[in-house]
């Protein structure tokens, strides 16, 4: 039986990333426990970090990065581990419960890292601007008592320092404008979303989130991590 895993593919554990393509990848199963997986996405699809085009043995639990993003198990995807139970014999069978919903959100691990990443190079930039401004100020301020001493070399130095001063404000641009930051700031929230609700994560990071909470708390639908 072939499956079609997407966004609308129909695989029991729903996938709304939307870096994920409505139609993916096909999967069907070899008989031996392995899966025969064929990506028909241009976004592309990853097993175990390798690009794919068609791959005749994946194993259940093969991690399958589909797009930039999201990473999950055939076995995840699939629910291979959820086994239907069986009424006794004679007994008239419950009605069907409502399958809880689940969602995936290891992507939300590789949004985290790489908005705190840029925070760290961002400050790390800035703090060499301010070191250089600060080197520039501090050679201006020595230089000028010697034009007591020094006569025309003096005037050199300081005019040197003065234009380092004006450059270091007026040429060295900051690591980031409050603008610039706004606007990753909002595209970090956009996107550090519950999958199903939309409902924003960005005041817990996700080591926090992948440990302490199971379900969303606005939607209530379960994490698969």
């Amino acid at each position: 039986m072939e499956i079609i895993i997407g966004r609308r593919g129909n695989q029991p554990v729903p996938i709304t990333d939307a870096t994920v393509s409505k139609q993916h990848c096909k999967v069907s199963p070899n008989g031996d426990g392995t899966f025969t997986l064929e990506n028909i996405s241009s976004n592309g699809t990853k097993v175990d970090g390798m690009d794919v085009i068609r791959s005749g043995h994946v194993k259940a639990d093969s991690v399958i990065q589909l797009g930039p993003y999201f990473k999950s198990t055939l076995r995840e995807l699939l629910a291979l581990d959820r086994k239907p139970s069986s009424p006794p014999s004679g007994s008239t069978p419950p009605p069907p419960q409502q399958q809880e919903k689940s969602v995936s959100i290891v992507h939300l691990k590789r949004i985290w890292d790489d908005y705190e990443q840029t925070n760290l190079d961002i400050a790390n930039k800035q703090r060499s601007i301010n070191l250089t401004r600060t080197g520039l100020g501090i050679f201006t301020m020595c230089v000028m008592p010697t034009l007591f001493f020094m006569g025309p070399v003096a005037y050199v130095l300081t005019g040197v320092g003065v234009l380092g001063n004006i450059y270091s404000f007026v040429g060295i641009k900051n690591a980031e404008t409050p603008k610039e930051k706004t606007e990753r700031r909002k595209d970090f929230e956009r996107r550090y979303v519950c999958p199903n609700c939309k409902k924003n994560f960005s005041d817990r990071d996700y080591e926090y989130i992948s440990r302490n909470i199971d379900k969303c708390p606005h939607c209530k639908v379960r994490f698969i991590k």
